[in-house]
């Protein structure tokens, strides 16, 4: 029978803030997506992926990748502003919090 060894202190704290970052980039991308008011399956082509991976992405079974991440946001920020939809306070939070250097690049 395998065992799993004992996480230190730093290891459980550093998991913590990953998933914690993991949640907020899912959600966000959920909240643009509300926003644009665009289907899910817009999203999905535009990113080529398929619904069944959206799905998995936000229900965490699986992970998105970071490229698939950044790719989403630009097509769901250019969406939004060329429609002249305006952010809501929720996304605005996100986008700080999350506070990629590459997001901030996205958006500033």
């Amino acid at each position: 029978m395998d065992t799993k060894r004992n996480q230190t202190l730093e290891e459980i704290e550093e998991n913590k803030i990953v998933n914690e970052h993991y949640q907020n980039r899912v959600m966000l991308i959920k909240k643009l997506l509300k926003t644009s008011r665009l289907a899910t399956v817009d999203l999905c082509v535009h990113i080529d992926i398929s619904e069944a991976s959206y799905y998995r992405y936000i229900n965490f079974t699986s992970y998105m990748k970071a490229d698939i991440f950044i790719h989403a946001c630009l097509f769901l920020k250019q969406y939004i502003e060329s429609h002249h939809i305006p952010y809501t306070q929720e996304e605005k939070r996100l986008i700080k919090t999350l506070d990629l250097l590459v997001l901030r690049q996205i958006w500033w």
